[in-house]
């Protein structure tokens, strides 16, 4: 398969002759209309042919441009990829990601620049199944997609046996696809996709197919693909996939080209792009009170993320809130992506209102659905450790945690408790104490998300346990060697 739509020479900088997939200066474009029928008024000026006069081409130009607004999904993209890499495409929702692979799948085509893909075979996982006739059999809907694919007849039969083992569908094979649940279409489209020996390989958010079983098969069977040479191409939302099966990754910001190069580090900027985008935006309503005190976060050697006002609560009349904040890894990189089993060190500062004793402030682990996993905070580790404060103060924290906990997507805020002198006793605090005498004082919501991943660098199995937390674990032949 070979598309292309010239355009301009390619700079050399960013574009190589030997590249099974070739993007120069890539852009597409829409067009919103403001009124319905400017539509029909601007495909009746662009009918103007190229012989009439320069004037009343250039008068309808003006007319056109007056009509609708041109809205740029991509814009000035370049891309070389060569054979066998596997490429990870990353950026928030709306940064022309999907328009990106439509484009390299041929399902679209750009409206300046070259697109240019030099391989005999191409799948892409776009959307599951939309291809599939529903009055077909499972079975004939393979044989018509390989075809279609450019299979010969005895590649496209000898296939068979391979897509009915792995889409696990059993008897439905011969069945009218019109009878499968949404699961058995997607399984099924997706062991016909990665069945047909491509050279390009472009999956966008395809991976999360079935239970959690096959979409481990999913997950092996694109291992095995990126060991035999395949090129891949990965939209994913899921930072795991991209740092374990990509070595680059092009980041993407309102469609352009924000970074391309090591996929780590393109995670990290996808985080710092990202953060800009889960700040939540203040109310149309009654601004909230400000404090009667002002502070600046102490740079020091780490320079502190701002936390917005709207971030924290309570948003009148706080005696304490936090100011801001900075997450490392156990170097003291900045960075929003970490290996299970590394240390995450969190410093943020916190401003005091009115004077304060015995405050103590705490950390709040959430995972991806917002549930809540964990928090721990300075009295814990000592409850002889509280702070008293004046009118003014600001004081900086550093906390840092060991990730003994499962890959996945994690939020951390942030809370302040007082504990009054009178719980604690004999240098100890209760949880009945604690429950009965403790007030909160301030708090914020998610300021900062990260990704965990398993690591590559592990001995034994690069994952470290099943469910969410890894625990001291001993095995032994005899379990009184434990307790000797």
């Amino acid at each position: 398969m070979s598309s292309t739509l010239d355009l301009q020479p390619a700079e050399k900088s960013s574009i190589t002759q030997d590249g099974l997939l070739t993007l120069d200066r890539v852009s597409k474009s829409y067009r919103l209309w403001h009124r319905p029928h400017d539509r029909f008024l601007y495909g009746i000026w662009n009918q103007v042919p190229p012989s009439f006069p320069q004037a009343i081409r250039a008068f309808a130009e003006r007319r056109k441009a007056k009509l609708g607004k041109e809205v740029f999904a991509l814009s000035e993209v370049s891309l070389s990829i060569k054979r066998g890499e596997s490429v990870g495409i990353i950026g928030v929702n709306g940064s022309g990601k999907s328009t990106l692979l439509q484009l390299i799948a041929g399902v679209l085509q750009p409206t300046t620049g070259r697109v240019q893909v030099n391989a005999k075979r191409v799948t892409a996982l776009l959307e599951l199944g939309s291809g599939f006739d529903p009055n077909f059999t499972g079975r004939e809907n393979v044989l018509l997609h390989g075809s279609l694919m450019g299979l010969t007849r005895e590649e496209n039969h000898a296939r068979l046996p391979e897509v009915l083992a792995f889409s696990e569908i059993g008897d439905y094979f011969e069945a009218p696809v019109k009878t499968y649940s949404s699961g058995m279409m997607m399984r099924l489209a997706f062991a016909s996709s990665i069945t047909v020996n491509a050279d390009l390989l472009i999956v966008d958010e395809a991976l999360s197919v079935g239970d959690v079983f096959f979409q481990q098969k999913c997950y092996h069977k694109i291992r095995d693909l990126v060991k035999g040479g395949v090129t891949i191409l990965l939209v994913s939302h899921d930072m795991r996939s991209v740092s374990e099966f990509c070595e680059e990754a092009l980041l993407l910001d309102k469609g352009k080209v924000a970074f391309f190069g090591d996929a780590v580090e393109a995670i990290n900027r996808y985080y710092t792009i990202s953060r800009a985008y889960l700040r939540p935006v203040a109310s149309s309503g009654a601004l909230p009170k400000e404090s009667d005190w002002k502070a600046t976060s102490r740079s020091g050697i780490h320079q502190l993320e701002p936390i917005p006002p709207e971030c924290c609560s309570p948003r009148t009349d706080a005696a304490a809130a936090f100011l801001g904040f900075a997450l490392l890894n156990e170097n003291g990189v900045s960075t929003n992506f970490f290996w299970q089993g590394g240390w995450l060190r969190l410093i943020f500062e916190a401003g005091i209102a009115c004077d304060l004793e015995n405050v103590s402030p705490g950390v709040i682990l959430r995972d991806d659905r917002g549930s809540f996993l964990h928090a721990k905070y300075e009295f814990q580790i000592d409850p002889m450790k509280l702070r008293s404060c004046k009118k003014g103060d600001v004081f900086r924290v550093s906390y840092a945690v060991r990730l003994d906990i499962t890959a996945g997507y994690y939020t951390l805020s942030l809370a302040m408790l007082q504990i009054p002198p009178e719980a604690i006793k004999d240098g100890k605090l209760s949880f009945g104490g604690f429950d009965q005498h403790h007030k909160n004082v301030c708090a914020t919501d998610s300021i900062a998300s990260f990704t965990v991943s398993f690591n590559p660098d592990r001995p034994g199995s690069n994952f470290a346990n099943f469910g969410t937390f890894d625990l001291p674990t001993r095995f032994g032949i005899d379990q009184d060697e434990f307790f000797e």
